[in-house]
């Protein structure tokens, strides 16, 4: 990867939806070049999809919160199923498995406080693999998220 591939995915990451006439004047190569570069980035797996960042707020997500999960991994099939059910679930945007003193890391929306104690109480912890769970609510997003990309 060079430089203008890494200015491409810069440039992609703020707008996907950038023409290659657009993509090729911000960074001086030639419409048909970027395009090249872009479908040389999505063979290589470097550019795994094109997405939509959609405003959570706007979708009537009042609560973001990040909950720490602790599961009974001594029973293989739980915790499966505890995977499962977290990879069905709309409100679970995220789940990470982790080192450290926790299991995983879901990120979860809600449209307000009842709706995540709901979640919390009747979905969660009824789950038979879950131990224990804490949450933390987002008060602010400073920087959302993006993926690194090395390079000059």
């Amino acid at each position: 990867m060079d430089r203008y591939d890494t200015r491409i995915l810069l440039a992609l990451q703020e707008d996907g939806r950038m023409s290659w006439s657009r993509l090729a004047r911000r960074i001086n190569l030639s419409a048909s070049a970027c395009q090249r570069r872009v479908e040389a980035l999505i063979e290589r797996g470097v550019i795994e999809n094109f997405t939509v960042n959609l405003n959570e707020k706007s979708l009537g997500h009042r609560v973001i919160a990040f909950v720490e999960v602790n599961v009974d991994r001594q029973c293989t099939d739980l915790a499966k199923d505890f995977r499962r059910k977290v990879l069905e679930h709309p409100q679970v945007q995220a789940c990470h498995m982790v080192s450290g003193t926790i299991d995983f890391m879901l990120e979860v929306v809600a449209s307000d406080l009842d709706g995540f104690g709901r979640f919390i109480d009747g979905e969660l912890l009824s789950m038979p693999a879950v131990k224990d769970a804490s949450s933390s609510i987002v008060l602010n997003v400073v920087k959302p998220k993006r993926t690194m990309i090395s390079g000059d």
